[in-house]
């Protein structure tokens, strides 16, 4: 065992002896160069003021423990402006500041850390022969993590992530022109989105989903950077809309009735129904059916039916607390304010952010769409009537849902199995309604692929006049979003790379379980 064998990572220092220590391990004698730079004012020194010796843990040899013991001098500042009179001569090529462990063996512990996470870097680090926990490696990831924030984007995707779904929600910011993740926000907000852009100004291009949150926060954090639409959601907003069309229930107000009221009958109706189905399910199974013919009979999921074979009564659904970024804590003030005639929806969404509400102008705006859809059917003294029910598979003969038919309405002939043209071919024959719908679909899908923009007005007028409910408010949605759809036509970049990262952000903060905080999630996610 001679001195050569640490002289490489050891450069910058003169080795002077190799011995075994009483554990069973290496001890490597060495000495600093005796001179460095002040880091207060970068004055170079020389000048001794007294020595220390300084022991540094290294990568182990053959799996025996290596230590490394540095002399390392204290130099005296010379320039007499300064505020720090003595030093420690730094080492940059054995170890940084304030560190118990060689620069490689940091290098090593950052990259399993980064990878592999706290403990499971700890167990590979033992079997290395490096005794390091969790904490070490996890502390050192942080540190690194702070020290290569901040980093410059051009071009910036935005998107929300879940820490509990349907609860609270963070953002995650990612450049899409590196493909890395930039940082991750723990709140989900147009103030917190506004905040993180107006410390980067060098933001030029915004690609987000159709989330109001973001778009508010991207005109007040960053004027200057063009938004862009995600052609994916643009889709998957269409498929929405047409899903509640098709599923739509048409029961107009009842004259007199409040539009509280009229939500507790909507959600008393809708329970209703489910109990219903429910006896149907459990009637079916007391005379002998098997969950199999009862999930052919209904067109229910195999799920839904095996636990209600089990259930003597339908429980009630436990509805989720309202926060403040939601319309229904307002609930109150809302109706209240529209009973005495105030309907428009930017006046209401004015007077709840003075009593505190965080969401967007959208879930407003959604939030009372419905309210205003029956109040027009009530003062016209007619209502629409429930729509048809959807025709049966023509090979298996059970019930379509909604969400079933939505999905074929958008996609394409050439897309479709013989069996979903068959379907789509039955709905298109006995329903005009869900024939028109699919003929402007198609056309808007030919729009996004094509990147056609010059023709998207066309298709929003042609939308408005074809007299189904969900087409004109989709179109209505796309010409106040005019711009940033415009854009996702004419530019290349979408949220797909952001989609990715989210993913890869969710397989992380599972398998890190409880120790998945928003700095940690953020040093995992960041580019070594």
């Amino acid at each position: 065992m001679g001195k050569r064998t640490w002289l490489a990572p050891l450069a910058g220092v003169q080795v002077l002896g190799v011995e075994r220590s009483s554990g069973g391990g290496w001890v490597v004698s060495a000495a600093g160069p005796g001179h460095g730079s002040c880091p207060a004012c970068g004055t170079p020194s020389k000048s001794r003021h007294s020595t220390y010796l300084r022991r540094l843990q290294d990568l182990p040899s053959q799996g025996a423990r290596v230590t490394v013991q540095i002399r390392t001098a204290r130099l005296r500042c010379r320039n007499p402006c300064c505020d720090r009179q003595v030093f420690a001569e730094p080492l940059p090529g054995v170890a940084e500041p304030r560190l118990r462990f060689t620069r490689r063996l940091s290098n090593l512990a950052l990259l399993l850390g980064h990878n592999a996470g706290g403990r499971p870097a700890e167990r590979v680090l033992a079997c290395l022969g490096i005794p390091l926990s969790d904490d070490t490696v996890l502390r050192y990831l942080r540190r690194w993590a702070a020290q290569n924030a901040g980093s410059q984007v051009r071009v910036l995707g935005i998107d929300d992530w879940a820490w509990r779904k349907g609860q609270t929600y963070g953002t995650l910011m990612v450049d899409l022109e590196r493909r890395a993740v930039v940082d991750v926000l723990p709140h989900r907000s147009s103030s917190t989105t506004a905040d993180w852009l107006h410390g980067h100004p060098e933001v030029r291009v915004i690609s987000r989903d159709r989330h109001g949150l973001y778009a508010e926060g991207a005109r007040a954090g960053a004027p200057q950077a063009a938004q862009v639409a995600d052609r994916f959601h643009l889709i998957q907003n269409l498929r929405e809309r047409i899903e509640q069309q098709l599923g739509r229930l048409g029961r107009p107000l009842r004259p007199g009735a409040s539009v509280a009221a009229e939500i507790e009958e909507s959600r008393a109706g809708l329970h209703g129904v489910r109990e219903d189905l429910f006896g149907q399910v459990r009637a079916l199974y007391d005379a002998g059916r098997t969950a199999t013919e009862i999930t052919q009979e209904f067109g229910l999921s195999r799920r839904r039916v095996d636990r209600w074979i089990r259930l003597e009564a339908l429980p009630k659904r436990n509805l989720p607390s309202p926060t403040s970024a939601s319309p229904s804590l307002f609930l109150d003030h809302l109706t209240r304010r529209w009973a005495e005639g105030c309907t428009v929806a930017t006046r209401l969404f004015t007077e709840i952010k003075h009593l505190g509400y965080t969401g967007c102008y959208t879930h407003l705006a959604r939030f009372v769409a419905s309210w205003r859809r029956r109040e027009e059917d009530g003062a016209m003294g007619c209502s629409k009537p429930p729509g048809q029910p959807l025709p049966r598979d023509p090979t298996t003969g059970r019930p379509l849902s909604p969400l079933t038919a939505a999905a074929l309405c958008i996609k394409p002939r050439t897309q479709l199995t013989a069996r979903q043209a068959s379907i789509v071919d039955a709905m298109k024959t006995a329903s005009p309604e869900f024939a028109g719908m699919r003929q402007l679909a198609m056309r808007f899908r030919g729009i996004l692929r094509g990147g056609r923009a010059e023709k998207l007005d066309g298709w929003c007028e042609d939308a408005k006049r074809s007299g189904i409910d969900a087409m004109r408010r989709f179109a209505r949605t796309l010409q106040r979003d005019r711009d940033a759809v415009h854009n996702a036509l004419t530019m290349p970049w979408s949220n797909g790379q952001t989609e990715g990262q989210i993913s890869r952000l969710k397989t992380l903060k599972r398998a890190m379980y409880g120790r998945a905080g928003a700095d940690l999630l953020r040093a995992r996610l960041l580019p070594l």
